[in-house]
């Protein structure tokens, strides 16, 4: 049984609907990306399901209980977000960022306990970023920054883990240096890892299950052999793609595509 699901929600901001009657649910301990073309809904469905934004209707549940009714600082321990835009850090080192995780666990005057203390160093230490515990966020690369966020992500101590577009602006091997750590996290720790990638194969290299979104409604939704198809990503983004099996994993992959023809008087 998934603990989170959403049930015919709609999104919009002002008269303009993104999201449209969408139900979808996340597979608990599994590693789920949603795809599809800018403007999709695929940042507004994570701002829904994290209530950062509201929805218009529908119901969003997790663990049995609409979020809407659940409180604010209870909902914080169960889901963290990464936001696709993160805000800056400067002056703060990457301990004091990490510390921002533990909000959730504090009353009164907000003070650090000892377990706060063990849970950052926990959070450093399994993102790799204890070394950098006492250096300035803005001294770090693109990639230690990101691992830096996700230790914030991390000192929340919740099951399920949104990302959106972790990898961007990263180079090749920073953004797969922060997937294989989402993927050790899920495999190791069990954690629910839902996140939104534009990268069609690394989707299909590190997703248990991908959601394909266009105009705001699920085209498909399965495993990458279900939803990376010549016909799926033609409907979503507008391509005509070559699809192959990697031959690492031997999971489906984008070989190569050309932008769909299209007919004239069209």
């Amino acid at each position: 049984m998934s603990r989170l699901q959403t049930d015919n929600i709609n999104i919009g901001y002002g008269e303009q609907l993104i999201v449209k009657n969408l139900s979808v649910t996340i597979p608990d301990k599994k590693i789920t990306t949603i795809i599809g073309a800018n403007g999709c809904g695929k940042s507004t469905l994570l701002k829904a399901i994290t209530r950062i934004i509201s929805h218009q209707s529908g119901s969003i549940v997790l663990d049995g209980e609409d979020i809407l009714k659940q409180n604010t600082k209870l909902l914080a321990k169960k889901m963290a977000i990464l936001p696709q835009t993160t805000e800056s850090a400067n002056g703060l080192t990457v301990g004091e960022l990490v510390s921002y995780g533990r909000f959730p666990y504090q009353s009164g005057f907000g003070r650090l306990k000892q377990k706060d203390y063990e849970v950052i160093d926990w959070a450093l230490d399994v993102t790799g970023t204890a070394e950098f515990k006492f250096r300035p966020v803005e001294s770090l690369s693109g990639g230690q920054r990101q691992r830096a966020w996700i230790a914030m992500a991390l000192a929340q101590e919740t099951d399920i883990i949104f990302l959106d577009e972790p990898t961007t602006y990263l180079d090749m091997a920073h953004q797969l240096e922060v997937l294989e750590l989402l993927q050790k996290l899920n495999r190791e720790q069990g954690r629910t890892i839902v996140m939104v990638l534009h990268d069609l194969n690394q989707a299909a290299r590190f997703a248990d299950s991908i959601i394909a979104l266009k105009d705001g409604e699920i085209v498909k939704a399965g495993d990458a052999e279900k939803v990376l198809t010549h016909e799926v990503l033609e409907e979503v983004f507008q391509i005509d793609a070559e699809i192959g099996k990697d031959p690492r994993t031997n999971r489906p992959m984008c070989i190569t595509y050309n932008l769909k023809k299209k007919e004239i008087g069209k």
